[in-house]
This record gives structure tokens, sequence and C-alpha cells, in this order.
């Protein structure tokens, strides 16, 4: 490939919106720019990165048995109506109606339209296990598309689905795409770490994504400093134990404080000169059927929206209006879980000691309020964790609070769709029985952002050799000398015979301009053919990421790059 016709500029500075490094360097570097917000076009540098995540990615599912189809983008609506979930991802998604009046959705996933051909083709308990995947656009209308390919509304994805016979089955399919997915990010260069995650509106319990740790996620990770435990905050706990908690002895009946215009914890912190965990905070919330309900927390702890969406099954939850707290019996700012006429969880983090609490009347609290004695309710687990907490699984370590990158996904709904789609085989006695399933999602532009994000540096990009876009670039110095440039040719043309895919860069441009768009599209090898190396019949060999050249003699140049890419992992 000649740089003189590529389609592709780069830019010296960045543009005003880019985000992160990554988005800057993306943009600067002609990868991919934008067409509109969260829509973006593959430059041909970018569209070959892509192509060669997409082909990792398939070789490491065909690896464990995986076969690859391909569904449609567009979707009809009464199979999503089906599984509730055509209500359910409204806000989030595309639709169209056809001139039939039929409606459509932009795939934001396909569980539902693969258990439909599950249906139609695997009949018996003989045909399982089967893993099938394609890679397909995706469409979700992100309200906030944010840093380059890292939040867009339109995507391409690897999805790839299971389906087994039993639990058991399912287990063995979850594992091997566990694998799968640890080997596609070490291939592709990602420091990709499991962690425990929340399955959202993707149905079932049991759920990891795989994270990439870096300051431009958005996503928030606990990590015990032990590293035995890692979890999505929205899905992750803390230990039960806590240093220096008592249970109250001889518990006094409730009793009322007057509290006058103290609605918070911090003014009722200040005015009773008590810590926050000394109270208890009671939420009063509505679901999106305008179902109400109480949540209790101890004062020192936030509700977690992910957590308390999924307890409740609803897919929002926001805070119920004056209606709902006079039917409920509360006063608004001294709400409480004493007398409250209303559904009431309490979180798992209110124990046995003596609390304060609001008394559902104005400017009053109660004190010595107990859980279990004075108020009850159903035990949920709706907090957010925060850093120092104890480490749910060891007991011993303390959480850290990391930001992610979420490169990929895997789920394991079980029966969740085949149950609402009667989606079933015949089993071994006989009778049908329901799919078992999962499915295992990597997003492949947000793939190569990430890879973008951890693999730079002040100069520009430096690919991992397996994702980059060329394997060597090679420069002639000074542009304008015809027979440095139809050496520089004559090395191409020897690298291309020898299998090496190579950037020419003949445009011409002072060596100023060359090196510096080398080193900012950042492809592995930087081959350098000058006036002056020529002179002693050698050309100079340099890594992107190291710092030390090899002067090579010009006959034996085409073989030593070979040499070199072949070492490269694949």
């Amino acid at each position: 490939m000649r740089q003189s016709k590529l389609f592709g500029r780069t830019l010296r500075e960045a543009p005003a919106e880019a985000q992160t490094p990554g988005h800057r360097l993306m943009l600067r570097a002609a990868i991919a720019k934008p067409l509109a917000a969260g829509l973006y076009t593959w430059l041909p540098l970018g569209f070959r990165v892509q192509k060669k995540v997409e082909q990792i990615i398939r070789e490491e599912q065909d690896r464990i048995g995986a076969q690859e189809m391909e569904m449609p983008v567009l979707t009809p609506a009464e199979v999503w109506k089906q599984t509730s979930r055509w209500d359910a991802l409204e806000p989030i998604t595309f639709r169209t109606k056809d001139h039939n009046g039929r409606e459509f959705m932009v795939s934001y996933t396909h569980e539902e339209f693969v258990h439909l051909h599950a249906m139609q083709e695997i009949k018996s308990y003989k045909q399982m296990p089967q893993i099938v995947y394609h890679f397909q656009s995706k469409g979700r209308d992100e309200a906030r598309p944010r840093a380059g390919l890292l939040r867009v509304r339109e995507f391409v994805m690897k999805d790839a689905y299971s389906f087994d016979v039993d639990e058991a089955g399912l287990e063995k399919s979850y594992a091997a795409e566990f694998r799968a997915y640890e080997d596609t990010f070490k291939r592709l260069g990602l420091d990709a770490i499991s962690v425990e995650s929340d399955t959202g509106a993707m149905g079932g319990d049991i759920a990891h994504e795989f994270q990439v740790l870096t300051g431009v996620g958005e996503d928030r990770i606990a990590v015990c400093t032990n590293r035995d435990y890692r979890a999505n905050m929205e899905k992750a706990t803390r230990s039960a134990r806590r240093d220096g908690f008592q249970v109250a002895e001889n518990r006094a009946v409730p009793s009322g404080i007057l509290t006058p215009g103290a609605t918070s914890i911090e003014q009722l912190e200040a005015s009773l000169k008590q810590p926050p965990e000394a109270f208890l905070k009671t939420l009063l919330l509505r679901d999106a059927k305008g179902t109400v309900v109480a949540v209790v927390l101890p004062g020192d702890r936030e509700v977690n929206e992910a957590k308390l969406r999924k307890i409740l099954g609803t897919s929002e939850v926001k805070f119920a209006n004056d209606a709902d707290f006079a039917a409920a019996g509360g006063v608004p700012g001294f709400l409480g879980p004493v007398g409250l006429k209303v559904r009431t969880l309490v979180d798992s983090s209110v124990d046995g000691r003596a609390y304060i609490a609001g008394a559902n009347k104005k400017d009053l609290h109660l004190r010595d309020v107990v859980n279990g004695r004075d108020f009850k309710g159903e035990a949920v687990d709706a907090h957010d964790v925060r850093e120092g907490d104890l480490c749910p699984k060891c007991g011993i370590g303390h959480l850290e609070i990391k930001r992610g990158v979420e490169v990929g996904n895997i789920f394991a709904y079980g029966t969740y769709y085949s149950d609402k789609m009667g989606a079933t085989f015949i089993s071994e006695d006989g009778t049908h029985k329901p799919f078992v399933g999962g499915s295992y999602g990597i997003g492949v532009g947000r793939a190569v952002q990430t890879i973008i994000e951890t693999h730079h540096d002040d100069k520009g990009i430096v690919w991992p050799p397996q994702v980059a876009p060329f394997h060597a670039h090679v420069l002639a110095l000074p542009g304008n000398d015809s027979v440095v440039r139809a050496t520089a040719a004559n090395l191409v043309a020897e690298l291309e015979h020898v299998g090496v895919d190579v950037l020419f860069d003949d445009r011409g441009e002072s060596a100023g301009v060359q090196f510096a768009d080398a080193d900012l599209i950042g492809i592995p090898l930087r081959v350098t053919v000058s006036e002056r190396n020529l002179k002693k019949d050698v050309v100079e060999l340099k890594l992107r990421a190291g710092s030390e050249s090899e002067m090579v003699p010009l006959a034996k140049a085409a073989e030593r790059v070979a040499e070199i890419v072949a070492s490269w992992p694949r």
C-alpha cells in the first residue's frame, strides 16, 4: 500500500471533541472518523485492524467447536414481545416499520432469534451441545455516546450462543467460552481480567465481564487486595463481618428525638454528634409500573440502582411522589421504617445494633430502632460497596475500586428464553424439555480502541504486531531522490513476495513528517531506506516498541524483516 494513495489523512492535533488518549490517537492516525455522534466510519487502516481482531476472535471460537453463521440486523417485533423485551428495551433501541406497518428493531442482541432457529434446527438431545456465533452490527440509542469507539450507537459484536440439554452441559459450554475469551484477549494484547457482573436485560443469574483496567474506563470494578475477588460495582458485595460491631444489649424501646430541619444524614451527624453508620436511611421509591417500595440502608451507604432494579424486576426506579408518601404513612425528610405501610426491603448491611431512624413525623427521629423488633422487611443486598470494604470471599483483604473498559461478557441464562418462547427439544426420555443456554459477546470496535488506550506513548499508537494494520512501514528518505525511491520500491516488492504486509511512505515528505507519521500510526517495524545509509549499502530497522535500531545489509533486508515478523505472536 502506497501511503500517497492511502484514504485517510493524519492530523498533527486531535479535534477538540476527543475525550481520551486513545480517542485522540484514533482520530489523528486516521483509524476511524465520526459520521455523527456515536457513529463511526472505519478508514482503511482501522478496517485492517478490525478484520485482524475479528479473525483472532473467529479462530478461538472455531477452536472450541463453535460454528459461524449470520442473522439479520433488522429483527421482527413479535419475537421480542414473546419475551417481554420489546417494552423492556424501549429506551435504548432503534425501531422502524415497513410499508405494511410491521414493527422491527435494529438488532440489540439475538437471543430470541437464535432460539427461534434452534427450535427449527435442533430436534433431539443427540444434536447437542451446540455453539453458534456471528459478527453482526448492533444498534443502541445511547443518550451520551462518549470516548470514540468506547460507547457508540452502532457497532459490530461477536455474539455466540450455546445450547445444552441441562445445567451440567451449560457449565461445560460456559467454561469453554470462558477459556476462549482468556485466550482471545491474550492474543489481542489486552490484559483482561474476569469479574462477576450483573445479568441486566439478558436474564439469568450468572455472568462475567472481561475488563481491561484503565483510567479511561467508565465501569467501576471492586478488586480484593488479595486478588481472590473481582466484581463489577453493579454486582459487588462485601463481607458481613465488620470490625468493632456489637449487638445492642438491654435494648430500650424507641424514643423520640427532636431534629428540627435535619432532613439529611449529614445534618443529623452534625446535630446529634453521631457517625453516619449510626443512622438508618429509608428511601421511598417506585418502579416502572408505579409500584412503591421502601428501601432501608445504614446511613453510610447508598442504594445500588442496578441491584435494586434486578430485585424488583423493573427497568427503572425513581423517587416516590407526595401521594406515595401519604399512602405509606411517611414524611419526606423524616422517613423511617417503623410503622411504614408499604413493602419494605431491608439491606443486608442493616445489622442488630440500635439505630437512629426517621419517625415519619416532621422534625422528629427515633432512637434505639432495632431491625427485626421494631420493623421487619425482606432481606436484600441493595447497597453499593466502597473502597476499603472487607472482601466477601476471603474476609481479610479489602476492596479497591478501579476503573475498567468492558471488552467482553458471558451470560449463563439457562431456560430464561426457552421457557418464554416454548423452545424445546426431545430429551432422552422422550419428553419435551427446554433448551438450556448462554450467550457470549465481544465488541470489536471497543476492543480496537481499548488496544489503543493501553498501547501508546507520547508519539502515537504502538500496535501489538498481531493486530497491526501492516507488519512493516517502509520510509524512503529523501522521497524526491529517484535512486532512494526505486530502491525502497524494490525492497517493498521483495517484502510482499515473502508475505510481509507493507505500508510504503512514498509521499516525498520531509524526514520529520515521515518519522512523526510512522510513530503516530504505530506499525510495529519501521524500515528506513535513506540516501546516507545506501552509501553503506544498508537499511535501518527499528521496532516501534523499542529504542534501538539495527543496520542490515540491503541484500539481506527482506530476509531479516521476514524473520522478525515470523517471530511475532499470531
